[in-house]
């Protein structure tokens, strides 16, 4: 059974205006596996990417990846739960589902679909833009 404990740390280089916080952020996190499936669980121990007073904020992560058998492909699939501490209307839940394909040698591509129920109000940035509106992603890695 995987088990994993670690620390994130997100740092965003340069200054903020006055009357913002920071959204540099520090996360503790424990994760447990069972077969093809990951559950994770993440405590910030900072304010929350620049909400203030939002330490001690949670995320719940539950993962699968699941080998289709065929063409070396693999079906991605995640749901997630964010808790914004002292935030009204700051929780959301996001998924997403997705592709891979391994081409052995340390390189794949993967397609996903990524969409949360994000609060607009709430994660509507300064320039107007809603941060929480679905997307679609296409990588390609490469593992050394």
């Amino acid at each position: 059974v995987p088990f994993d404990l670690g620390v994130l740390q997100y740092y965003y280089p340069g200054d903020y205006p006055s009357g913002y916080t920071s959204p540099d952020t520090t996360e503790l996190y424990a994760g447990l596996g069972y077969g093809p499936v990951l559950f994770k669980y993440s405590i910030a121990m900072t304010n929350l990417f620049g909400f203030a007073d939002s330490k001690y904020s949670q995320y719940f992560d539950l993962s699968g990846n699941f080998d289709t058998g065929f063409w070396g492909l693999t079906v991605n699939a995640h749901v997630g739960r964010q808790t914004v501490r002292n935030v009204t209307d700051g929780a959301y839940t996001d998924w997403k589902l997705g592709l891979t394909k391994d081409f052995g040698q340390g390189l794949a591509i993967s397609i996903a679909y990524i969409d949360t129920d994000a609060d607009r109000a709430v994660y509507t940035n300064s320039r107007g833009r809603y941060m929480g509106r679905a997307t679609g992603l296409l990588s390609l890695t490469k593992t050394f």
